[in-house]
């Protein structure tokens, strides 16, 4: 059996998205500005990727100085920062990938970063992302998920059409498939503290939101 390797990659964060992140996990890596953030925490990165048009110079050399690999891209790249860093942990033997990044900016790079999170190159490891309060999980096969019970939850299929099996959910589903173009699985919420799911076929992004006191009661699967 493969032993566990725990990577974390820290994209443009705040401190404060660290802070329950108790124990350094095996591999570090800074997407550019997230250099501030890792070396806020008081950890220096492993490495530390990007173009790094973001990044200060000063924590550049910080983080070179306290042995940090410094891999610099030019800007004109043809992979967003996440990307290369997200290479960069499966490189490195990771079986388990948490991405920290805040959840404003431009949308299209929140897209862009929401969809290299799926990308096959790195199916081999599980993959999470806290973007600002919300989790989000990569699931491609069988994955269980401990929530909080009543804990907000949406099933987005990426990329095309999946075939989804769930349980531990208000609204379950059978070997059913779920499509991109249909917000049937937009509204789900956790009735167990462990959620299993089984994607047979493509995959899902599966979402939790913090509630908001506005929102609409909706109900779906």
């Amino acid at each position: 059996m493969t032993p566990e390797r725990r990577a974390l990659i820290v994209a443009a964060a705040s401190p404060q998205q660290l802070v329950g992140i108790a124990t350094r996990p095996d591999v570090v890596i800074a997407a550019d500005s997230g250099l501030h953030a890792v070396l806020a925490a008081g950890w220096i990165p492993d490495r530390l990727i990007g173009d790094l048009d973001s990044a200060d110079p000063a924590a550049v050399e910080i983080a070179a100085e306290g042995g940090a690999v410094v891999d610099r891209h030019p800007v004109g790249k043809d992979e967003t920062d996440l990307e290369l860093a997200l290479a960069a942990a499966v490189d490195s033997g990771a079986t388990e990938i948490q991405v920290v990044v805040r959840a404003d900016g431009r949308l299209d790079h929140q897209l862009a970063n929401l969809f290299a999170l799926a990308k096959p190159d790195w199916s081999a490891a599980e993959v999470r992302a806290d973007v600002g309060d919300h989790v989000v999980w990569v699931v491609r096969g069988e994955r269980r998920l401990e929530v909080g019970i009543g804990q907000h939850l949406a099933l987005l299929p990426i990329g095309g059409p999946a075939r989804v099996t769930t349980r531990g959910v208000a609204f379950p589903l059978a070997d059913e498939v779920l499509s991109p173009f249909d917000g049937r699985g937009i509204a789900n919420e956790a009735t167990e503290s462990v959620v299993s799911l089984t994607v047979s076929d493509g995959v899902v992004l599966v979402v939790s939101s913090p509630a908001q006191a506005d929102d609409p009661d909706e109900a779906g699967a």
